[in-house]
């Protein structure tokens, strides 16, 4: 049942992007039809190959405009929208975990500066948490709650009480989701 389960909510995370592109692909070839439409008269064969010209112009255009945003959002002016963008999102409960969650599972530079799973040791228990950041000496950490990770607190403990733990972000959430269950998976969680 395990099996059958993570297959289908690994193929719900394979196709949802694709859905979504072609979805937006859809929607500006349907754009483009439009601003294209008086341009056809202009034009002096239907098709090519049994192919209609206008298609492909549209996909031409399309795929131009896809170089032109690009190019735009390598641009140092959109990486400061996005920044500005993204600091104010963070005022939304639940952005910063889930844009870390998101972040642990790409392969970019941003990866390495998402929350990192730790165990964080209190007087005669531990708990684990994600590290935010460290200042000093000392680390905040956020303390997911069980088993709805996407709420729980902020905490800052000294340095010598947070242990980085052997385990991705998303492991550690499905932790935190089975309430523990299945801990010795990932090695000896010592305190």
């Amino acid at each position: 049942m395990n099996f059958i389960k993570t297959t289908i909510i690994g193929g719900l995370v394979f196709m949802v992007p694709i859905v979504i592109i072609v979805a937006i692909v859809g929607k500006a070839f349907r754009i483009m039809l439009m601003v294209a439409a008086p341009l056809m008269a202009y034009i002096p064969t239907g098709s090519i190959g049994g192919i209609a010209v206008v298609n492909l112009l549209l996909l031409l255009m399309i795929v131009f405009l896809c170089f032109i945003a690009g190019l735009i959002a390598r641009s140092a002016v959109a990486k400061r929208i996005y920044r500005s963008l993204d600091a104010t999102l963070q005022a939304i409960p639940g952005y910063a975990f889930i844009k870390g969650y998101t972040d642990s599972m790409s392969n970019t530079e941003e990866a390495g500066k998402s929350l990192l799973p730790v165990l964080v040791r209190f007087d005669d228990n531990a708990q684990i948490a994600f590290e935010v950041e460290r200042t000093g000496d000392n680390v905040v950490v956020y303390l997911p709650g069980a088993p709805n990770p996407w709420s729980g607190s902020v905490a800052y403990f000294h340095v010598e009480r947070v242990k980085r733990l052997d385990m991705t972000l998303s492991q550690a959430v499905s932790n935190i989701q089975k309430i523990g269950r299945g801990s010795a998976d990932y090695g000896e969680l010592e305190l």
